[in-house]
């Protein structure tokens, strides 16, 4: 929920102080989260998240929309449990691969599946694709599960603080991107710098949208383009992180949508903290602006 901002009346010095302080709130709620053994047993139970493509998530929910632990049958097997029977499989498309070697030529190459995406491996090409089949936690039984019920982003509702769509919007488009409004699949927005556009979901309530909005001015500020050894991880522990310090100074808390999200994307505490000095820097640069906005606009 928004609350009454009192970013225009604070000095610099100011504003970085309680940048810091926000910033130490959150890696400490990160930290915790992180080190707690039910979030780590969460990110090794739902490991399948991370093997599957956009296209084999988008398959695996089409055929089973509540899908919630998605294994083939003998991680299964190796977890204590089996596939009921009569359960019908979940069909995802898994690459063939031949293993290649300079030696032979493709009448001696072998072939071999996986239920993995198809990244390149040493010694072997992709040649096509097959259908492989998974299934969900609800269509077996057997060994009990670690409870492992992780920590949910919280989408935020209510009202924006007064004029801080426009300004962060104006902040965006004075860097040379457009602003839409519209489907993001999944996701609550996104910047594509190629295009350089930013699109936020239209669903969403303004307390949401606007930080969506800063998050994604917050890769580009970070300057996520023209960094190759950010890891995608990384990229997105920067942005919310940044994203939930000027929310907190522009007096929108966001700490339930921000902790689990940037907890989910570093994994461990470490991760979160090697990003500060970014972090704290493109927040202080985001949120002298939007004061030196407040200020003319007042004037």
């Amino acid at each position: 929920m928004a609350k009454p901002s009192n970013r225009r009346g604070l000095t610099p010095e100011q504003r970085r102080e309680r940048l810091n302080r926000s910033h130490e709130q959150l890696q400490s709620a990160v930290e915790q989260l992180t080190s707690s053994q039910g979030w780590r047993s969460m990110l090794a139970a739902r490991a399948w998240l991370r093997r599957y493509s956009l296209n084999n998530l988008l398959l695996i929910t089409e055929q089973c929309p509540n899908a919630t632990d998605v294994r083939p049958w003998n991680q299964w097997k190796q977890a204590g449990r089996h596939v009921r029977k009569g359960e019908k499989a979940i069909k995802i498309l898994a690459p063939v691969r031949y293993r290649t070697s300079p030696e032979t030529d493709d009448s001696n190459n072998t072939a071999d599946t996986d239920n993995t995406d198809p990244t390149e491996r040493p010694g072997r090409q992709v040649r096509g694709f097959t259908l492989v089949s998974v299934f969900d936690v609800a269509q077996t039984e057997g060994a009990e599960l670690p409870d492992t019920e992780p920590a949910r982003p919280q989408e935020l509702r209510g009202l924006a603080p007064d004029a801080l769509w426009d300004q962060v919007a104006g902040l965006i488009t004075s860097r040379g991107f457009e602003i839409e409004r519209g489907d993001c699949g999944p996701a609550y927005g996104w910047v594509k710098f190629a295009k350089r556009t930013v699109r936020v979901r239209a669903d969403v309530e303004p307390a949401q949208a606007v930080k969506t909005l800063v998050h994604e001015l917050a890769h580009i500020v970070c300057g996520h383009a023209t960094r190759p050894d950010a890891s995608r991880n990384l990229r997105e522990v920067e942005a919310e992180s940044v994203a939930c310090l000027v929310a907190d100074v522009a007096g929108l808390d966001s700490l339930p949508y921000s902790v689990p999200y940037v907890a989910g994307w570093a994994g461990d505490a470490a991760t979160a903290h090697a990003s500060a000095h970014t972090v704290i820097a493109a927040a202080d640069q985001i949120t002298a602006a939007l004061a030196a906005d407040s200020e003319s606009t007042a004037a």
